[in-house]
């Protein structure tokens, strides 16, 4: 495993993901795009929507992102939340972080940054990530946590924590 942040810091466990938790991760996804579920589509079409652009966002996933390492997160054994992680000689690549909803805004992606960057600073590599330029919760989100505008690509953000 890459990292277990510390429970005393951080109450989230982490596991590598196994395919038996895809059926969660599309509930995550789901929840964290409620707009389908708000468009006045009916039901059918918003499952087919959920399921096409959850299918998409893991084809895109793998393809940017070389060796990606899925990761469970777990808080009293109950899945919360996904992060997706990959190592390259320099940092590490943030390439997804999500919670349900219901645990945003509790400090757990606080705890869980805290203890990322705990351990790439003993392992000597930087974080960076992608974040949609109009996301701007996400983005107050690692600006906070010390990462800064690297560059600038169509409506993406790439930002660094070192």
């Amino acid at each position: 495993m890459l990292l277990q942040p510390d429970e005393s810091v951080c109450p989230l466990l982490l596991r590598l993901a196994s395919p038996d938790d895809d059926g969660f991760f599309r509930q995550l996804f789901a929840a964290n795009h409620s707009y389908f579920a708000n468009s006045g589509l009916p039901e059918v079409m918003v499952q087919q929507l959920l399921h096409q652009q959850f299918q998409l966002q893991q084809q895109s996933y793998q393809q940017q992102t070389p060796k990606p390492e899925f990761y469970l997160l777990t808080l009293q054994q109950q899945p919360v939340g996904r992060l997706i992680l990959a190592r390259h000689p320099d940092y590490l690549h943030i390439t997804d972080l999500a919670l349900l909803p219901v645990y945003s805004g509790r400090g757990l992606g606080s705890e869980l940054m805290t203890a990322l960057q705990q351990y790439a600073q003993q392992q000597q590599l930087g974080l960076q990530l992608r974040v949609e330029q109009q996301n701007d919760g996400a983005l107050q989100f690692y600006l906070r946590h010390g990462f800064q505008l690297q560059s600038q690509n169509g409506n993406h953000l790439q930002l660094c924590w070192q």
